[in-house]
């Protein structure tokens, strides 16, 4: 897939940040989809910039404070901090009149230098793995019910199906019954209506994922405390 005009919008977008927002890219590192669809994976377009912070449970007010330093009135605050400071979400316009939606999240557990690699978009900061981004898409998978994350674990594992085995052991750390739940709930008409907002996208993705994925966890023991 060739690089989309959305693409080159977040592009620029993050390249101001990293020029501007110091204590942005010494903190946090660049997360979520957009960072690997734009890098590596190219298999659907992403309408944000996610950053997560490297340290567990950071307050991300002082992040915020520097945005707005930085940007002045091109940054909006579209959901503010709460009390911890856990995170916030915004709108930074560029310049012109196109704005993209930037989200800064605190980190459940601290993340290590093996769960990132620099950034070829933007020089100065870090980006998630393939393999930390796939773990996190398939706790997504356990977490909510949306069928991009079910495309993005399917573009990961044909992009580098070396990551089949860690993708396994990921399934395997979820509340398996829960999972299995949330997956079946996902038929095929489910599929096509919740992905019609992609038209990038291939629905039979997600179906071959969902698919797979069962497969996985029907041949995994049961839970401890289940088994007869």
């Amino acid at each position: 897939m060739k690089q989309l005009p959305q693409d080159e919008t977040l592009i620029a977008a993050l390249k101001e940040l990293v020029a501007r927002c110091p204590r942005l890219v010494a903190e946090c590192y660049w997360a979520g989809t957009s960072s690997v669809a734009i890098e590596e994976l190219h298999h659907r377009q992403s309408f944000d910039l996610d950053f997560h912070t490297r340290a567990a449970l950071q307050d991300t007010r002082p992040l915020l404070a520097e945005l707005q330093a930085a940007f002045a009135d091109r940054f909006s605050i579209t959901q503010g901090p709460d009390l911890y400071g856990s995170g916030f979400q915004g709108a930074l316009r560029l310049p012109g009149t196109e704005q993209i939606v930037l989200e800064v999240l605190s980190n459940y557990q601290d993340v290590g230098d093996q769960d990132l690699v620099a950034a070829r978009s933007a020089r100065g900061i870090l980006r998630v793995t393939l393999s930390r981004y796939l773990a996190d898409k398939i706790q997504c998978l356990a977490e909510r019910s949306e069928a991009r994350d079910l495309v993005d674990v399917a573009a990961v594992l044909r992009h580098a199906p070396e990551l089949k085995t860690d993708a396994i052991a990921f399934v395997a750390r979820q509340d398996l019954l829960l999972l299995t739940e949330r997956l079946l709930a996902w038929s095929d008409e489910a599929i096509e209506d919740d992905l019609a907002g992609y038209p990038d996208v291939d629905p039979g993705m997600a179906r071959g994922c969902r698919d797979l994925l069962l497969g996985w966890l029907k041949a995994m023991p049961p839970p401890e405390g289940n088994a007869h």
